[in-house]
């Protein structure tokens, strides 16, 4: 019998050495921004003809959900992660077989995800977010930390905004035209100017997103979607919004002018323009998420995506998120995908929904993951 207790005993010793103490960090998040106000906010004159032109300044930013749904409803999403993912099937033969078991294992799991959202056991955005973490690895994932995710709104990925260069935004401006009268009227690129101070800057032609944008055809599309073509024809009655995007102006400018010029005549749309440097603190804290089945990070890959009742939602880049004191009342859902770390490469499912972090103890979210049959 001492021999038994003393055998137990040990046991117990090396298995708690072996668990990893986990401590929980509290930090300062502090984010920087300008925040850039016209006054007025739009613009509306009557020009040509019987057409009204209304102008207004924009934040490049709100135009990622509208090209992110235009991806929706084309298809975009599927059609990049299904380019990519045909490549490495065709690379597969020249894999070793290490490697070619971990990409199969990856597309097991990315055609898993497609089923779920295809059942409902998975909202779409959600979707999309655990297949591209899954593909494409460590490149892809947040923490919680940034300004995105730490929102009180929705934010919609830039992937698609034709707007975003080089990672930068570009300035835009929206014009909407309605043409109330009987005749067919036309509106040329070439006859807007956008002054600011002392510089004088013409719209970018459709030109400049096909040379710059040559490897994200997407985009391409939508800048044909949305970019003032160098003509625009409208019809009798007919309502049409269109954008045209400048180098990002400088903000210490006091005063902005668009200008429509036809033969003679100039048309003046004319802002003021006030630049604020916003300054906020957050206080955030970790959260570990675990498997409640299984938590074996040497034999399994795992992936978690976050989905806050507001309608924030993120691919978490590694088990451990930071949540902010307004995100740890509200109602969040998390859902997860693991992947079995040898030949079989078995892929599991769960997801823990509509709990609040500041409800959970010891920092330690737990998903019950369950294998998806074949």
């Amino acid at each position: 019998m001492k021999i038994q207790i003393s055998f137990i005993f040990w046991v117990a010793v090396l298995v708690t050495a072996c668990v990893p103490t986990r401590k929980i960090v509290n930090k300062t998040i502090n984010h920087n921004y300008q925040n850039l106000t016209f006054t007025p906010e739009q613009v509306k004159k009557q020009s040509i003809g019987k057409v009204e032109m209304t102008i207004t300044p924009i934040d490049a930013k709100v135009l990622n959900q509208e090209t992110s749904d235009a991806a929706k409803r084309d298809g975009n999403y599927e059609k990049e992660l299904s380019l990519s993912i045909e490549k490495s099937k065709r690379d597969l033969d020249e894999m070793s077989k290490e490697e070619k078991a971990f990409v199969q294992g990856r597309i097991k799991a990315v055609n898993a995800v497609s089923d779920l959202v295809k059942r409902g056991e998975i909202p779409t955005a959600i979707g999309y977010d655990l297949q591209y973490r899954i593909w494409y690895g460590d490149e892809y994932g947040r923490d919680g930390t940034e300004v995105s995710s730490l929102s009180e709104i929705d934010n919609f990925p830039d992937n698609f905004n034709p707007f975003k260069i080089n990672d930068k935004f570009l300035s835009v401006f929206k014009i909407t035209f309605e043409n109330k009268g009987s005749e067919i009227e036309k509106f040329n690129v070439k006859d807007f100017q956008i002054t600011s101070g002392e510089e004088q800057l013409y719209p970018l032609a459709t030109e400049y997103f096909e040379e710059n944008l040559k490897n994200e055809p997407e985009k391409v599309k939508n800048a044909y979607r949305m970019n003032m073509p160098m003509e625009l024809t409208l019809t009798p009655n007919q309502k049409v919004t269109k954008y045209i995007a400048v180098p990002a102006i400088n903000p210490s400018n006091k005063e902005l002018q668009v200008q429509y010029i036809k033969d003679k005549s100039v048309l003046n749309f004319d802002f003021a323009v006030s630049a604020k440097v916003m300054n906020k603190s957050y206080q955030v804290e970790s959260f570990d998420i675990r498997s409640e089945t299984f938590h074996d990070p040497s034999r399994y890959d795992y992936f978690f995506a976050i989905n806050y009742s507001q309608g924030i939602s993120y691919a978490a880049a590694s088990t451990r998120v930071f949540v902010s004191e307004d995100k740890k009342v509200t109602p969040v859902s998390i859902y997860g995908i693991a992947i079995e770390n040898n030949s079989s490469r078995k892929v599991y499912f769960g997801k823990n929904e509509n709990f609040k972090f500041s409800a959970v103890l010891k920092n330690l979210v737990k998903v019950k993951l369950s294998e998806i049959k074949s």
